[in-house]
């Protein structure tokens, strides 16, 4: 199986403010296995923002972003990515996998023991959203992935 990454970012809202979201595209359906995930505020600040990984059944609208394959050598992934989201993905219900609370100067990295990987359908569109959620704070956060499909 061949080794992807992806960093999104966006700015944090009083609502909802996904920053990168990676799901099966709608030609190509494949299995996405994610062992790695991480976020950062770009902001340091002494505040506390919910950092969430979450399923997602539909993508929204954002800005592409071309998933890099780890080994030059692979094929181009089929994973679809989106940054800078304009109207957010749609999330399945309960469906929160990570959740951190995380302080704006720190950065948090997960990585996942071998077989615990976060592991999507092949289904279109299907895939996970990594957003962010503070009640008052406004500034520029980022996130990351890496998967293999």
């Amino acid at each position: 199986m061949a080794k992807y990454s992806a960093v999104g970012s966006q700015t944090l809202t009083t609502s909802r403010a996904t920053a990168l979201t990676v799901a099966s595209n709608a030609t190509t359906a494949q299995r996405c296995k994610f062992y790695e995930v991480w976020f950062a505020n770009l902001t340091p600040a002494d505040l506390v923002t919910q950092n969430l990984v979450e399923r997602i059944t539909a993508v929204g609208t954002s800005t592409g972003v071309t998933p890099r394959p780890l080994d030059i050598g692979d094929r181009a992934a089929q994973a679809s990515a989106g940054s800078n989201h304009t109207s957010e993905p749609t999330y399945v219900s309960n469906s929160s996998i990570i959740t951190i609370p995380l302080n704006h100067r720190g950065t948090f990295r997960w990585v996942a023991y071998p077989g615990g990987e976060i592991v999507t359908p092949a289904t279109a569109n299907y895939g996970v959203g990594l957003n962010a959620l503070h009640a008052s704070a406004t500034s520029d956060w980022t996130a990351g992935a890496m998967w293999e499909e």
